[in-house]
């Protein structure tokens, strides 16, 4: 099966450390490096109806109607599109979203043998016809398949499974009430975690080592898989392996405000400040 993507990256406004993860530290020998891409915002919804569909990696979700169709859209599951009658539904990879530079815009579009599918979402807000909810996405779909070769398009509102503000690069500030300064290092750099909501990843810098791991958006928080990295004999290794070992396999609530992520649990609570 061929995919065919187009994509169109935004630059980016601030300046972001490079990852400090080698290849080498990586299960395969890969290392997760790529930048984050900015992520809509979310609406909390209701826990029992997207509760599963969280746990399945999907991290958008819309309907709409005349006809009614559906569409998840997520890392490993990629882009699940069902319409009424099923002669438009596609099932296809998840292609690198483009991010339009002047507006609100996210686009995904992917071509398989079975045909295209084009999906459009903008912050706009969105009232579904049949139950009268407002979600903050107005979603556009163009589909395209063998058994429909013209393309036909659908119109709906959609929500992400996740908070867009925890996408992005936080530096730490503190631990457990304990302030984090950059001079504790030999790099001279802060510990730092870059949280990338759409692969699913959580990678970081402990002050000499870098670590990577899965990330998942919960109901009431985040929770970090097994986080893997470096093991470099340096000076703060042992904060350096507190840090990671506070991370890895956790689960915590959060808070944004002020431009600042507090992660918090019953062990440990982490105060980070996001990179101008």
């Amino acid at each position: 099966m061929q995919l065919i993507l187009a994509v169109s990256v935004a630059a980016c406004t601030w300046a972001k450390p490079a990852l400090r993860v080698p290849v080498a530290s990586q299960p395969g020998g890969a290392a997760p490096n790529q930048a984050p891409a900015k992520a809509p915002a979310a609406v909390p919804p209701a826990p029992d109806r997207w509760d599963a569909q969280r746990r399945q990696g999907i991290a958008f979700v819309a309907t709409g109607t005349e006809p009614f169709w559906t569409l998840e859209i997520g890392p490993e599951r990629g882009m699940r599109f069902k319409s009424l009658g099923g002669v438009d539904s596609l099932n296809t990879p998840l292609p690198p979203p483009s991010q339009a530079q002047d507006a609100p815009v996210t686009r995904y579009r992917a071509v398989t043998e079975a045909g295209e599918l084009v999906v459009t979402i903008t912050q706009r807000a969105c009232t579904n016809d049949m139950s009268g909810e407002t979600v903050p996405y107005t979603v556009a779909v163009q589909a395209k398949t063998t058994l429909m070769p013209k393309p036909r398009e659908f119109t709906g509102c959609g929500r992400y499974l996740g908070d867009y503000r925890l996408h992005d690069l936080w530096a730490l500030e503190s631990m457990d009430g304990q302030a984090v300064a950059a001079a504790q290092f030999a790099t001279k750099d802060k510990p730092y975690l870059e949280l990338n909501l759409t692969s699913g990843q959580a990678l970081g810098f402990s002050g000499c080592n870098g670590f990577g791991g899965s990330l998942t958006p919960e109901r009431a928080g985040l929770r970090f898989g097994t986080l893997r990295g470096t093991m470099l004999a340096c000076p703060a290794l042992a904060f350096e392996q507190g840090f990671r070992k506070a991370l890895s396999g956790q689960s915590f609530a959060y808070q944004v405000e002020n431009r600042r992520l507090t992660l918090k649990n019953r062990a440990t609570t982490l105060v980070l400040r996001k990179f101008d």
